[in-house]
Formats: C-alpha cells, sequence, structure tokens
C-alpha cells in the first residue's frame, strides 16, 4: 500500500474513533439532551458516556441493558436512549458545565467517539413594564413606559409592535432599566415590545397603552372668591423649577456666607484697617454710651 493510501486510511479511522466535537447550552434548573452523533441506521450494542480526563463512567448501555453509574454529581439525574444512545441530563447546575464524551459500538462493530462540550446558563428572566407617565393635552397622547430586567446583565430595546403613527425614543439602559417616551395624537391604544438579550437569549414583554381622558385641574388655590387652578404637568413643572430655585437660593447664600465670614476674618487681622489705639477709643466710647444708656433705667 502507497504511503498517500495509508495516510487516508489512518484519518479516515481517526474521524471514525474520535469523531466530532459539538457545543450545547443548557439553562439552570432544566433539562439538556447531549447528543451522542450516532447514524439513524446504526444498531447500538455499546454505548459509554465518561465526563474527566481519567474517563468517569456516568451512564452506559450493553446489549440492550442500561447502567447509570452511581457517580455522586449527576445522582438521579441522567437517562440514557437505547435506540440513539443520547444522554439527558435534568435539573441542570452550575456545576454540569463541563465536557462530557461518548464511545458508541454498533452491531457491525463500528466505533465512533463523539465529545460534547456543556455549558450552563441562567435563563433570563422576563423583563417587567411599569408605565410612569400618562397624559392627554390637546388631542395629544404621552407615555412613559420603564422597562426593567431585574439587575440582569442584558441588552434592553424597545420597539413598537406593528405600524407605529406617532413618536418615540429611549436612551441607554441604567441600571437594568430602560425608559421610553412616546407622543401620538388621538385617544387610542398602542403596543410596544421591551426585549432582553444575552448571547442567544431573549426575553420580551408587551404592554399596551393608552390615553383615557384629558388631564383635569387637580391643583387650586382659593384667593378670595376666586380659583386658581394649574394643571398636572404645569404642576409638575412648576415643582421641579421651585425646588432648583430653593437649591441654587441655599447653595448662593451659604457660599456668600462663607465669604462674608473670610472678609471679616481678613478685617480683623489686616493692622492697615483699625490700629490699636484707634480701635480701643472706639471700644471705650461705645462703653461709655452704654453705660450712659443704663443710668434711665432702674
Amino acid at each position: 500500500m502507497s504511503l498517500w493510501r495509508t495516510a487516508i486510511f489512518c484519518i479516515v479511522c481517526i474521524q471514525q474513533v474520535f469523531g466530532d466535537e459539538k457545543s450545547i447550552t443548557g439553562y439552570l434548573g432544566q433539562s439538556v439532551v447531549l447528543k451522542s452523533g450516532a447514524d439513524g441506521s446504526w444498531n447500538l450494542t455499546k454505548v459509554q458516556w465518561s465526563i474527566y480526563k481519567n474517563t468517569t463512567y456516568i451512564a452506559g448501555l450493553k446489549d440492550g441493558e442500561v447502567t447509570i453509574y452511581g457517580f455522586w454529581r449527576h445522582h438521579g439525574r441522567l437517562e440514557l436512549n437505547t435506540r440513539t444512545g443520547d444522554l439527558t441530563i435534568k435539573h441542570l447546575t452550575m456545576t454540569d458545565s463541563m465536557t462530557y464524551t461518548a464511545a458508541l459500538v454498533n452491531s457491525d462493530n463500528a466505533r465512533k467517539t463523539v465529545a460534547v462540550h456543556l455549558t450552563v446558563q441562567e435563563r433570563l428572566k422576563e423583563p417587567k413594564i411599569q408605565k410612569t407617565l400618562d397624559s392627554l393635552k390637546d388631542g395629544q397622547c404621552h407615555i412613559a413606559l420603564n422597562c426593567n430586567a431585574f439587575n440582569q446583565n442584558v441588552n434592553l430595546s424597545w420597539t413598537p409592535d406593528g405600524e407605529f403613527n406617532g413618536s418615540y425614543i429611549f436612551g441607554n439602559a441604567v441600571d437594568s432599566s430602560l425608559v421610553l417616551f412616546m407622543s401620538f395624537s388621538g385617544n387610542r391604544n398602542v403596543t410596544f415590545n421591551c426585549t432582553a438579550s444575552s448571547g442567544q437569549q431573549t426575553e420580551t414583554k408587551q404592554m399596551t397603552v393608552g390615553c383615557s381622558e384629558e388631564q383635569k385641574c387637580e391643583d387650586c388655590v382659593v384667593c378670595g372668591s376666586h380659583s386658581v387652578c394649574s394643571s398636572c404637568s404645569s404642576s409638575v413643572f412648576l415643582a421641579i423649577v421651585l425646588t432648583a430655585a430653593i437649591v441654587s437660593a441655599l447653595t448662593y447664600s451659604y457660599t456668600r456666607r462663607e465669604q462674608i465670614k473670610d472678609f471679616v476674618q481678613s478685617l480683623r487681622g489686616s493692622p492697615d484697617s483699625c490700629g490699636d489705639d484707634e480701635g480701643k477709643v472706639r471700644r471705650d466710647q461705645m462703653g461709655q454710651d452704654t453705660k450712659d444708656k443704663k443710668t434711665y433705667f432702674p
């Protein structure tokens, strides 16, 4: 046999013995099926599933009889399919993430080995949507929605469900939350989707919202026989402005007080501002005036 034919024969043998290496993702608390890769026409006579480099057997099939080895890590959580050789792991834990190897033999004594690398992830939770603003003014509906992903490290996005005749905007997620602002005309309902995605996982939450009626006057101040009212949006805006003004005033007052204090201290410590003799004379005069005034009151 020539050299090149020998090389091809060895490559085919290696492929049949070692097979392929596959990757699969499972989710915490759920079940996953590890495919053995056996040909559908094969009549399996022997299957051995193992882990670790020292070939620790966890499940096997021989002459139609299934053996689940009493390895503590997967105790009570394994099932082996006698026809396909597929291995099912139930109630996945994070420590199940590893490489599993299946060695197969059929009735014709053909052999195949497949390595399956399992990665266990926590499944994404469905995001939660909360309406934070609902205002109908002059036939224009303004709504704000907040999508919360429960502190998961995910990407969040907003999309209208179907055609949306209006305008909407959202920025970047902050602390796993993403706020959507929308505006549209008419007293109607619209539907938006919030999607959380991480890797190959996606979870979507949907909410249908609308404005019910025009905002009524809620804040009124009675002045004599007249009442002065403001709308809800005006009240909120006024409250924000007043709060900002008060904070600015307090900050300015504190800064000015410190400046005045420093200025007074500099005057007291300055020799040019008021000499010792002159200061003493002024203090004596003030003391004498005080004594004179006290004589008028027994």
